[in-house]
C-alpha cells in the first residue's frame, strides 16, 4: 500500500484506514481528511493551490452487475474502478471507498472548471475501459466545493445532492452542486433516496 509505515504499530494503523479490497482510505479515515480540508490545512506535496472538492463517485447499475454475473465479478469492477481513480487523480488527492459501489476523493483544483476536467477525464476513463466478463460500466459523479466554514455533513450533503442530479439525469454524467444551484436546477425535490441508485 502507498505510504505504508514499516514499523508495526504504523502498519496497523494504515490498515484500519484502508479497505480490504480496495487499498483506498475507508470511510473511518475519511472524517479525518475532511477535517484537516476544513481547518485549512497547507497543501500537501503535488497539491497545488487552489480551492478543495469533495466529489462522491457512484458505480451505476451495481446491483445489476453481481446479480448477473455474481459477487465475485462485481469485486473485480470495484478493483478496477480503485485502479482507475489511481490512475486519474494525483498523488496528494485522497481517494477513499466508502462502501459497496459509492467512492469518494477530496482533490484540490484551482477552480471548477478544472475540477470538472479532471471528473470527467475519470468518468471516460472508466466508460471506456473494457472490464472483463462485464463489458462496459459507468459511473455518476456529483461534487461540490468545501469552503473554509462548512461543516462536514454540509459538505457531504452538497456532493451527494449533485450525485442524485446525475443519477436522475440519466447516469454517466459529472455534476457540480454550485453550477445545479446557479441554474436553479435543484429548486425540485431532488433529495436522497428519490432515485433508484441501481
Amino acid at each position: 500500500i502507498v505510504g505504508e509505515r514499516q514499523d508495526g504499530c504504523g502498519n496497523l494503523l494504515d490498515e484500519s484506514e484502508r479497505d480490504k479490497l480496495t487499498g483506498l482510505y475507508n470511510r473511518r479515515s475519511f472524517d479525518r481528511h475532511l477535517q484537516r480540508q476544513l481547518h485549512g490545512t497547507r497543501p500537501r506535496e503535488g497539491e497545488q493551490a487552489g480551492q478543495t472538492w469533495l466529489a462522491i463517485l457512484d458505480i451505476d447499475h451495481f446491483k445489476r452487475i453481481n446479480d448477473t454475473w455474481g459477487h465475485l465479478y462485481g469485486d473485480e469492477v470495484i478493483l478496477m474502478i480503485a485502479q482507475q481513480m489511481r490512475a486519474s487523480f494525483r498523488h496528494g488527492d485522497a481517494l477513499f471507498r466508502f462502501g459497496g459501489e459509492e467512492f469518494v476523493v477530496l482533490m484540490s483544483a484551482i477552480d471548477r472548471e478544472a475540477a470538472t476536467a479532471a471528473l470527467q477525464r475519470f468518468r471516460t476513463r472508466v466508460q471506456d475501459h473494457e472490464f472483463p466478463q462485464v463489458g462496459q460500466v459507468t459511473v455518476s459523479v456529483g461534487f461540490a466545493v468545501i469552503g473554509p466554514h462548512d461543516y462536514p455533513a454540509t459538505v457531504r450533503d452538497r456532493a451527494d445532492k449533485a450525485l442524485y442530479f446525475a443519477k436522475n439525469s440519466g447516469r454517466n454524467q459529472v455534476f457540480s452542486y454550485e453550477d445545479l444551484r446557479a441554474r436553479g436546477a435543484l429548486d425540485g425535490d431532488v433529495t436522497a433516496g428519490s432515485v433508484d441508485l441501481f
